[in-house]
């Protein structure tokens, strides 16, 4: 398996788990639920609002504070889609070089999103399988 520099699995997951761990171990932790401050540092190393990246996992800034101040974890669903948008933003950046690149792509219209930009895609599985496609397809140069 490809060893990444950016590890925002570690970032999500508190340090309990990395780019590196097992499937096991991230599905365990994605049972035992995430920190919502832990999808914040997320947001905040991506350099990403709020706003977008719990939309992104599927649910709102207003819901992640909620758990923040009631001390809850997220739920197996949220986990997951913040798992899988750390491990994306890992690839993504470990392509594009930098955080800032990454995010220019994300922001940038594609022919491959019928004129609209990745970013708008993150939300959902499908998205990010077409995302990783994509950045896999630029990284061994195929064209999608």
């Amino acid at each position: 398996m490809e060893t990444l520099k950016f590890d925002f699995i570690k970032v999500v997951s508190g340090g309990l788990i990395t780019n590196n761990s097992n499937a096991l171990e991230e599905i365990t932790v994605a049972t035992t639920g995430l920190k919502a401050s832990s999808v914040f540092l997320l947001s905040k190393s991506l350099g990403w609002e709020q706003k977008l990246i719990a939309k992104t996992i599927g649910t709102t800034t207003r819901t992640l504070e909620r758990h923040i101040k009631e001390r809850k974890r997220l739920g197996i669903n949220l986990s997951q889609n913040a798992l899988e948008v750390a491990r994306l933003s890992s690839i993504g950046i470990s392509y594009f070089g930098d955080v800032k690149r990454w995010n220019e792509w994300l922001n940038t219209a594609h022919t491959q999103f019928d004129g609209k930009a990745p970013k708008e895609f993150l939300h959902t599985i499908r998205g990010r399988e077409l995302i990783k496609r994509i950045i896999n397809g630029l990284e061994y140069g195929f064209t999608a």
